[in-house]
């Protein structure tokens, strides 16, 4: 899902005008507005699969079939483990978290440098954990 515009114009766009509502108004669809799960349900569809198989991919049940469904609003690992159990993309799953209005992974953070690679070798969520505890760090 691409942009049309590059983060730093639209910065630039906000800093050198002098009218906000006209930077709104003209910048509508570069906003992250769609909801969490609708963004989910298009990757689903996209992917091809089934709520019961990311529900079963993710490890987390009952609880992704009530993410889908918009009644949970998923915290940063839930939306992780379920990028995981759909093979999103480390592009796909940044504009998740983004959606959701959640940190980025980032690369310096160790952590987040195993869930980078996770994504990057489309590693199952119980593999992902084995390598979190290897680490010492927390599990998803």
């Amino acid at each position: 899902m691409k942009r049309k515009k590059k983060t730093e114009d639209l910065i630039n766009e906000i800093v050198s005008g002098n009218d906000i509502s006209q930077y709104i108004e003209s910048n509508t669809d570069e906003f992250l507005d769609t909801p969490v799960h609708i963004y989910l349900k298009k990757q689903l569809s996209a992917a091809g699969l089934k709520v019961s198989q990311v529900a079963d991919r993710s490890c987390k049940g009952e609880y992704i079939y009530q993410v889908f469904r918009g009644i949970k609003r998923p915290g940063r690992d839930i939306l992780i483990c379920i990028a995981l159990a759909m093979e999103l993309s480390l592009e796909e799953t940044s504009h998740l978290l983004r959606i959701a209005r959640m940190p980025l992974l980032d690369a310096r953070n160790r952590r987040d440098s195993i869930l980078i690679f996770s994504l990057k070798q489309a590693l199952p969520v119980p593999d992902t954990n084995d390598l979190l505890y290897e680490f010492d760090e927390p599990c998803l």
